[in-house]
């Protein structure tokens, strides 16, 4: 059963308005199209499966946090305190690229992608059950580096232009 590419944008879209919704940890108690949905039919589309999920997660973390801003930025400070790490970052160390802030926000974009996957897990019966280190083994790292990338670059272009905005 071959899935016309219109199914991908369904799923994409489906979820974006779950992430939107704050409701992507009950992801599986929303009302969706489950024939449309690749979520449910992984094995529908042509991709590797893992390529999809990855698609959907991090498209909804682009939803759920779209800008460096102070409220994201407490977020990962937050994250550093709970985790015993001594160093906190701010927003200009992050769009200047300080290599330390990046790391750090490099690390909560991975974690963000990761919760993601765990929560695609549940949404259907059918649901394959990802993990970023079972894909970097089967030689993923590459693909899950350039949604790292892909996020990182997003977050920092909407701060920016939330900047432009404001001084216009």
């Amino acid at each position: 059963m071959r899935q016309e590419p219109s199914s991908l944008s369904y799923t994409v879209e489906h979820f974006k308005e779950v992430a939107r919704q704050n409701r992507f940890a009950e992801n599986n108690r929303v009302e969706h199209d489950e024939e449309r949905c690749l979520i449910c039919h992984p094995e529908s589309f042509p991709d590797n499966p893992f390529a999809i999920y990855l698609k959907v997660v991090a498209e909804s973390v682009k939803v759920r946090r779209p800008s460096l801003d102070q409220t994201f930025v407490d977020e990962i400070n937050s994250d550093l305190e709970l985790m015993g790490e001594p160093g906190t970052v701010t927003r200009e160390s992050l769009l200047e690229g300080d290599p330390a802030a990046l790391q750090y926000w490099s690390a909560w974009v991975r974690e963000a992608l990761s919760t993601g996957l765990g929560l695609l897990s549940i949404h259907s019966g059918s649901s394959h059950e990802f993990t970023l280190e079972d894909a970097e083994e089967q030689g993923l790292k590459r693909d899950i580096d350039a949604a790292v990338e892909d996020i990182m670059d997003f977050q920092k272009e909407t701060a920016k232009e939330a900047v432009r905005e404001y001084r216009v």
